[in-house]
């Protein structure tokens, strides 16, 4: 059976992130067909990323793990590169065109950035030069870290494959990763939208438009027995908190309801002490499902997204959507489905909230409409297909 390889930066079921998500994903999707190793570190937290986890292989679900130390931690002058990079980019946020904003400081000064940025690995380093022939592919997730960026220095071009999951923040306009971005046979993006971004940032890329498969299997709704908005994922400022918790508790102080907002995911912010907000942690992917199937609405602040799982999930459980305006791949899933709505505001916010609420034939309708849209563009058997076919491109 041929080889497949997967790079990303972090690799254990206590992970919550969208690009160790769409690499798990990747390799169930994968290990019919080939023998699936994924190359990642032993780290758990994406900002110290301290060597918690055992180096070596581990087996499950008919996967290889292979983790790798990280050399060195997150030092803290990092943060001072960071600050001159993003100094270097508000320069340049205005300007039309996205190839004219990137970031053209020293290219050692943006390589010694993604370097201090982590999580950087001697060892797996070491392995993709020594290796990386015994596969049929190398895929790479995600743009942004070192085990993507150093690791392409070492596997042949005609090899790689990249997933950069990528949207418009930042750290996307450093040059380097235009040129990074060139090194790879062929790249897989999310959502035709971030696929054009990219080729407005990069330059014409050799990619493809593949994105995830969505669980569409209808869950029973959870035993909650009051109304709740749900959100699902990595609670930080990069994902439009506290953004959204302000909102909501600005909503609870105008309308007396017995509305809740339920959290689950990884927390990186102080949730404030309310008897209407409910913080459940990394949940079960049950469970996540009935909390979706019994959610009055799911909440997407992020503008962040380059494809976002969970807001499809939520649509395959047929429930609507209200989320922020700021990501346009959101923006595109949204309009696309018919599937929620949009907010911008606090008063769009609320208006969304009371038109959601409302819980009437129109809203329902919304609800089908997001699950129709899943299964039409995200089945399994679809996005299987289309992946493997362009692995056997590959000579």
């Amino acid at each position: 059976m041929k080889k497949i390889a997967i790079v990303v930066q972090r690799c254990h079921e206590q992970v919550v992130g969208g690009s160790e998500a769409e690499a798990w994903h990747y390799g169930n999707l994968l290990k019919d067909s080939y023998e699936v190793h994924i190359l990642t570190t032993t780290a758990l937290d994406f900002e110290s990323w301290d060597n918690v986890l055992a180096e070596g292989d581990e087996i499950r679900d008919g996967i290889c793990i292979k983790r790798f130390k990280v050399a060195r931690g997150r030092p803290d002058h990092w943060l001072e590169i960071f600050k001159l990079l993003l100094d270097k980019y508000d320069k340049n946020v205005n300007l039309d065109e996205p190839m004219d904003r990137l970031i053209k400081c020293p290219t050692a000064l943006q390589e010694e950035f993604i370097y201090k940025q982590g999580p950087y690995s001697e060892g797996l380093m070491k392995f993709l030069t020594e290796k990386s022939m015994d596969y049929k592919a190398v895929i790479f997730l995600t743009y942004l870290y070192a085990t993507t960026y150093f690791g392409m220095f070492n596997v042949p071009w005609d090899k790689i494959i990249f997933v950069p999951t990528l949207h418009d923040e930042p750290t996307a306009y450093l040059s380097v990763y235009k040129y990074m971005a060139k090194r790879a046979r062929i790249l897989l993006f999310n959502t035709q939208s971030e696929y054009e971004f990219a080729n407005m940032l990069w330059g014409k890329l050799p990619g493809y438009v593949v994105g995830m498969a969505v669980n569409t299997i209808e869950f029973s709704p959870s035993k909650l027995n009051f109304p709740y908005i749900l959100y699902c994922g990595r609670i930080d400022v990069n994902k439009g908190f506290p953004q959204l918790i302000d909102y909501f508790l600005k909503y609870k102080k105008e309308f007396s309801s017995d509305l809740h907002l339920v959290l689950t995911g990884d927390n990186k912010i102080d949730i404030p002490v309310s008897e209407d907000i409910i913080f459940k942690g990394n949940v079960p992917e049950s469970e996540k499902f009935k909390l979706m199937s019994g959610a009055s609405f799911f909440a997407m602040p992020s503008p962040n997204e380059s494809f976002s799982i969970v807001t499809l999930e939520a649509m395959a459980q047929k429930i609507p959507v209200l989320a922020s305006d700021g990501s346009r791949v959101i923006v595109d899933h949204i309009k696309n489905s018919g599937g929620g709505l949009l907010y911008n505001n606090y008063k769009s916010f609320k208006d969304g909230i009371n038109i959601l609420l409302k819980n009437g034939q129109e809203i329902r309708d919304m609800g089908e409409r997001g699950r129709k849209y899943v299964i039409k563009n995200y089945s399994i058997k679809k996005i299987s297909k289309k992946l493997k076919d362009i692995i056997e491109t590959l000579e």
